[in-house]
């Protein structure tokens, strides 16, 4: 009977539940997909960088975890308030507490069963088609990285599952404990928060110190090690949080008593702010930390991409090198944006290489400025020296030597003759072709075929790099994974916050909606109430959107001692920044639109 009393109860209010059922089951797939990364041993094994990041993976998932259970907490809270009007005329049609009390605790856990369910899902859905995207997007392979991950699955439907146990009966043990004329009563409540100045001065204070520690810890990584990571956590949570409380109501009230405050729907959208600010501190909050772990990662994560093929740009001289070309071969060759070529003559034999003076008179080989390397990231600067200077000190850079590799893994020894005993000099006959391209990336496919064709037909050790692109999947294959992990991250944790927030908002709705009906029947026009309400979500949007981004600038520093250029954590950041805040503002129209349909009373037709 309960059951079905149940189900019937959430079928009468679906329109009001697909909002939480659609949070919580955003929450339940981005938590898979995190616990999908943290938890795949195989996969942090198998990829050297993202192993060592295992231990921010680590403080992640707490984060992400207590993240989720503020979340669940909020819905929780947003459940409850939609039922207990009902709830109190259950009891006084004669409904025991008890019977009222199992009845609440069967939906909750109903609702949170399907969520955690579809969650799943939807998180192995997510993830197939993310991984691959990313992957595809970035170029890169990374081990043992799959959408179904069985652990990931077990851990997800346990947390979920028995935080929405707990969470029914917290439900449970609060109703039984409120009076009927509360419950009937509940809507009707006003929350009026006070202004207390000495109290006010003293949190704004500690908030702005907590915020400089962490953001001391961040830029002090480099002596702090991981230590860095747990104190700026902690510091930043509670510096926002303290800064948020101390000077929203005092600013909200102070712009009460502006001209501003009586135009239009002004004074009604502070009002608004006003009673419902401190509710939102501890969101805010939330949501500030998040956007800015979002905007960082992806920040971080498009570094790494941006910077990789430049840093192996930067350490030599040629892009690729071509033993005994073939037709096929010259075709690629031909396809590639080539800023510079030439080609050399080689004669092998035992453990020394001879080239050709004369050749090397025509085509000076050119050298790089590694010594300049972080700050010619953008710009390598190359250079060519005289035959007999090159004989002296060219001829033991690591870029010629490469042009001849031997099996053991060695170089054949370099020697230079010239045309008359370079005839005469038996051994094995190769020609080398060097080729530098303009652009690493959009010459990445060709290059890949003629590297895949030189090692395939040469049997080379994959251990030493021939050439800028050998080197580029080297690093690829140690830092791809925290580049992909900046991404991945980036995007979960925008979902999460846009989900949060979104949710938070519209659980208040059903509230707001009686407030707009009045204004409707005293003539306000819906034109101006849809003003008001985009210039009051809009506030909710950008007050941690602009902490986050303070978050983000600040928070950047702590990547600078593992970027090889001072100021590579933030190359590119105008760009990100925009990408970014263009898809916040797309949550803030939907969620915009959402609320307009909730609130805003229908116009009568005719």
């Amino acid at each position: 009977m309960l059951g079905k009393l149940a189900l019937a109860g959430i079928k009468n209010r679906r329109r009001d539940y697909l909002v939480l059922l659609a949070g919580l089951t955003m929450s339940a797939a981005i938590f898979y997909m995190f616990a999908n990364l943290a938890t795949n041993r195989a996969f942090l094994k198998a990829n050297a960088m993202v192993n060592q990041a295992s231990i921010i993976f680590g403080f992640g998932a707490v984060l992400l975890i207590l993240i989720t259970i503020v979340y669940i907490m909020y819905a929780n809270s947003f459940l409850l308030s939609m039922r207990q009007h009902d709830y109190g005329l259950f009891m006084m049609l004669g409904a025991t507490r008890k019977r009222i009390g199992e009845l609440v605790f069967l939906e909750t856990l109903i609702l949170g069963a399907v969520a955690t369910a579809i969650g799943i899902v939807l998180g192995l859905l997510i993830s197939q088609f993310l991984v691959g995207l990313l992957l595809d997007m970035l170029g890169l392979h990374l081990a043992h990285l799959s959408a179904f991950y069985l652990p990931a699955i077990i851990t997800t439907a346990v947390l979920y599952v028995g935080l929405f146990i707990l969470a029914s009966l917290f439900n449970m043990v609060r109703l039984t404990r409120t009076t009927v004329l509360k419950l009937l009563h509940t809507d009707e409540q006003a929350n009026q928060p006070k202004i207390h100045p000495f109290r006010q001065m003293v949190a704004a204070v500690l908030g702005v110190a907590f915020l400089g520690i962490g953001y001391w810890a961040l830029a002090a990584i480099k002596t702090l090690q991981m230590t860095a990571i747990p104190v700026a956590l902690v510091t930043i949570t509670i510096g926002t949080y303290l800064l948020f409380r101390a000077t929203l109501l005092v600013i909200i009230q102070g712009l009460r008593r502006t001209k501003w405050a009586k135009r239009h729907l002004n004074g009604f959208l502070l009002g608004q702010l006003n009673f419902r600010v401190y509710n939102y501190t501890r969101m805010l909050t939330i949501v500030s930390l998040l956007f800015a772990m979002a905007l960082g990662a992806i920040t971080v994560g498009s570094g790494y991409h941006r910077q990789l093929p430049m840093m192996a740009n930067s350490i030599g001289t040629y892009t690729v090198a071509i033993h005994n070309k073939n037709a096929q071969e010259q075709k690629l060759i031909d396809q590639l944006n080539v800023e510079h070529q030439a080609t050399y003559t080689q004669k092998r034999q035992g453990k020394v290489v001879y080239y050709n003076a004369a050749e090397l008179q025509q085509q000076p080989f050119e050298l790089s400025k590694s010594a300049q390397l972080a700050k010619s990231l953008k710009h390598p600067k190359f250079y060519t020296e005289s035959l007999a200077k090159f004989k002296k000190n060219g001829i033991q850079d690591f870029d010629f030597q490469s042009l001849a590799v031997r099996q053991d893994m060695g170089f054949y020894t370099p020697k230079i003759l010239n045309a008359k005993q370079f005839a005469k000099q038996k051994g094995t006959t190769l020609t080398v072709t060097t080729v530098r391209v303009k652009d690493l990336v959009q010459d990445q496919k060709v290059l890949k075929q003629l590297n895949h064709m030189e090692v395939k037909r040469f049997a080379l050790p994959e251990q030493v790099t021939v050439g800028n692109y050998q080197s580029y999947e080297m690093m690829s294959g140690i830092f791809g994974g925290l580049e992909f992990m900046g991404y991945f991250l980036g995007i979960a944790f925008l979902a999460m916050l846009a989900s949060c927030l979104m949710f938070k908002i519209l659980s208040g709705a059903p509230g707001d909606k009686q407030r707009y009906q009045m204004l409707y029947k005293i003539g306000v026009r819906q034109n101006l109430m849809r003003h008001g309400i985009a210039k009051e979500i809009g506030i909710l949007f950008l007050i941690p959107g602009i902490m986050g981004v303070i978050d983000v600038l600040f928070g950047l520093q702590m990547f600078k001692p593992i970027m090889s250029s001072p100021m590579s954590p933030y190359l590119g950041i105008g760009s990100i920044f925009a990408i970014f805040i263009g898809l916040y503002a797309i949550y803030y129209a939907i969620t915009l639109t959402l609320y307009w349909r909730i609130v805003l009373p229908k116009a009568p037709t005719n």
